[in-house]
């Protein structure tokens, strides 16, 4: 091989490197572009689904929160109406005892 062919063939190298480099670059870049767009899908989903598991969970809080007031008010409305009973009872047995009392001193 002549030198006039060595330098034509180390030409020929330099470009086919350079187109190789180049190449090499356009391929990261879009392998770049492709995970940046993957990520943003992703971020998008996990947000999406946070913001749902969240609204579930109020939802259930609040079902449970309305349950226990329902529980408590008939508990309060149950007690209160043991004292009146309570009350009447009493009441009665007071009034036998003051007539008792007048009719009978």
């Amino acid at each position: 091989m002549s030198g006039i062919e060595a330098v034509r063939k180390i030409v020929e190298t330099e470009g086919q490197a350079k187109q190789i480099v180049e190449d090499a670059k356009l391929k990261a870049e879009e392998i770049l572009a492709r995970a940046s767009e993957e990520a943003q899908k992703f971020r998008q989903t996990s947000t999406a689904e946070a913001e749902e598991r969240k609204a579930q969970m109020l939802r259930e809080t609040r079902e449970r929160a309305e349950a226990d007031a329902r529980s408590s008010d008939m508990e309060t409305d149950s007690l209160l109406e043991n004292y009146k009973k309570l009350f009447e009872d009493r009441k009665e047995v007071a009034a036998k005892k003051a007539v008792e009392l007048v009719l009978g001193g």
